[in-house]
Order: structure tokens, then C-alpha cells, then sequence
């Protein structure tokens, strides 16, 4: 073989072996395991939208990969969180439900500090949604204005949750006074403890999981939902007046839509940071399809779940919108959420 052709041979074949780098291999996923972490007990609205995901998404990736879901509660979401940052593998076989509520207490200097939630890997959100604050009928509270009248007790998992976060937030700010108790295994437990009369009501259940989940309580009017928090009203719960809507200042107002534009990115899962562009390319393609298959918008009607989906490319842009508040209003926000 001539120089020249040698040449040529070697140059042909670096720009073979740089496009098997690069180009994502359709057969990537195949043989092997995917674990979808939640940083919930089963049952509850992030445990429930997880698996829905977990029977789907695998028909969405070259190769079909099987897959398993490991529930992994702890500290709100943080134990799972740190997980898969810290360990997790970092080859696309392992996402996890990566809350809202977690980046932004890290955001704000809170909890988790040692993360950047920019470094991971986002695939999309399932859906956005609002945080409803519930009480039970035999409560006495009926509406906003009985939380500013009396003391009343609501449950929480633990500081990090969502159900600690969002009434502490508006106690801070509002002068509410719902007096949160820790330590509820989520919202099973929750639920059970209004029902034996243990507490008065629960913020932090999602109206997706509270319309889905606690159906039952909702149209016997058991219990009965007073406020919502997010950008905007549940579909279904329009007559529930959004939390800020109370604000007697436009200070007030801005902290707390600080605080509840996470709901926009209520279902978001990710990688681990470092896991392979090729890879994640994979991941959010088959969650894009994931989102418009037939198959998972009949279940999600039968489970009652909303599907209203954020792109993986849309979710990051959230995550990096609250990374870039401004550090006035991020002063503001995490003294208002008391931590």
C-alpha cells in the first residue's frame, strides 16, 4: 500500500471512529437496566407519575432497556436528590426525580449547597401543577381567612418538602398561622392523619395528586381545599384562589411567585451530572415522545394524572431563571421560607 493510500485509510478511519463518539448508537440502551429514582414512598403523586413514566418510556428508547423503580424517601427529596448527583451511575441508566423544591433551597443557600443543579442532565417535566393547601371539614377552616384567625396544625415530611417550605413561606409572608408538624412519611401518611383527626389540614399534596389520589375526600367535601400556590389556578380547581392573590404588597407578591414558580416544573426528573451528551440526547428524545403516546395519555386519564409537559431544554431554562433571581429577592424569598 502506497503512502498516499495509507493516509487516506488512517484519515477515513478517525473520522469513522469520531462519528461512533459522537453520534448517538440507537442500540445504547440495549440489555441493559434503567432505575428511576423517586424521593417518595409509593403511593403518593411523585411515586404514581414515576411509574407511569417507568411502563412507557422504555418503547421510546432504541433497544427497549427494562426498567425498575426505587423509591428512596428521605429529608423531602434530598436523600434521593444527593444520590443522584453523588452516586448515581452516570451512563443514562439511572434519572431521578429531581424536585423543584430541592434546587431551589439550594438556590437560596438553604439545604444541598454542595449541589449545582445546572450540572444536571434535565430530561422534561411531566407536567406543571399547584401546591393546594387542604383542611379537614371538621377543621373550621373554611376559607383564607380563618388561617389568619386561629393556629391550626399541618404536616409535613421534613424541612426540605414542599409541605414545609410552602406554608412556612406564607405564614412568613401572609401572617397566616398553620403550625407544622415534621416527621409523615408522605402523603399516605398525611392523609391518614386528618382522617384519625392528628392534624387539621396539609399543604404541599399537589392538586394533580390531591384530584387523583384523595378523589374521594374531595367530593364528599371532607376535605376542602382553601389556597393553591403556582403561577397559575389547576385546571380543575379554578374556583381555589391562587395564595398570592392575598398579597398586600407588590413585595409580597414578588416573593412568593419567587417562591411558587417552581410548580411550573412540578414532575421534573434529570442525569447525573456527567452523564454522556449522547445519552441524554436519548433520554429527552424518548421523553418527548413519551409525553404524546397514546398509551400513557389513556392511563394518565384512568389514574387521573395531568400531563402537561416541559421539554428537557425548557426545564433547565427554569432551573437557571431561579438561579438567577435576583440576590435581593433571593434574600427575601429564603427568609420568608424561615431557614
Amino acid at each position: 500500500m502506497g503512502t498516499k493510500h495509507a493516509i487516506l485509510l488512517i484519515g477515513a478511519t478517525v473520522v469513522a471512529i469520531g462519528a461512533a463518539n459522537t453520534a448517538p448508537a440507537a442500540d445504547y440502551f440495549s440489555g441493559k437496566t434503567m432505575r428511576l429514582i423517586v424521593g417518595s414512598n409509593a403511593g403518593g403523586g411523585y411515586d404514581t407519575y414515576t411509574r407511569l413514566l417507568g411502563r412507557h418510556m422504555p418503547r421510546h428508547i432504541g433497544g427497549r432497556p427494562a426498567v425498575t423503580v426505587r423509591n428512596m424517601p428521605g429529608g423531602g427529596g434530598l436523600k434521593s436528590v444527593q444520590y443522584a448527583y453523588k452516586v448515581a451511575k452516570k451512563d443514562g441508566t439511572e434519572i431521578a426525580n429531581v424536585r423543584a423544591s430541592n434546587a431551589l433551597d439550594s438556590i437560596l443557600g438553604i439545604r444541598g449547597t454542595d449541589m449545582d443543579f445546572l450540572k444536571f442532565v434535565w430530561i422534561g417535566s411531566m407536567a406543571s401543577d399547584t401546591d393546594v393547601c387542604s383542611f379537614w371539614h371538621t377543621s373550621g377552616v373554611k376559607s383564607y381567612d380563618d388561617l389568619l384567625k386561629k393556629e391550626v396544625t399541618v404536616a409535613a415530611t421534613g424541612k426540605g418538602a414542599q409541605a414545609f417550605m410552602f406554608p412556612n413561606a406564607i405564614n412568613n409572608v401572609l401572617g397566616t398561622r398553620m403550625k407544622i408538624i415534621l416527621g409523615y412519611k408522605g402523603t399516605g401518611d398525611r392523609v391518614l392523619a386528618l382522617e384519625q383527626g392528628e392534624i387539621a389540614g396539609s399543604c404541599g399534596i399537589n392538586g394533580s395528586t390531591l384530584l387523583s389520589r384523595i378523589t374521594r375526600h374531595v367530593k364528599d367535601k371532607k376535605l376542602v381545599p382553601i389556597i393553591q400556590s403556582g403561577l397559575k389556578p389547576h385546571p380543575q380547581l379554578t374556583h381555589v384562589p391562587l395564595t398570592q392573590s392575598f398579597a398586600k404588597t407588590a413585595e409580597q407578591r414578588e416573593v412568593l411567585t419567587a417562591i411558587f414558580s417552581q410548580m411550573e416544573i412540578a414532575r421534573p426528573y434529570a442525569a447525573p451530572p456527567g452523564t454522556p451528551a449522547d445519552a441524554g440526547k436519548i433520554l429527552r428524545a424518548a421523553f418527548d415522545k413519551t409525553m404524546t403516546d397514546p398509551k400513557l395519555l389513556k392511563e394518565s386519564v384512568k389514574l387521573r394524572l395531568e400531563i402537561s409537559p416541559t421539554d428537557g431544554a425548557g426545564t433547565e431554562a427554569i432551573i437557571a431563571k431561579l438561579t438567577n433571581l435576583p440576590s435581593d429577592i433571593k434574600k427575601k424569598a429564603r427568609t420568608a421560607i424561615g431557614r
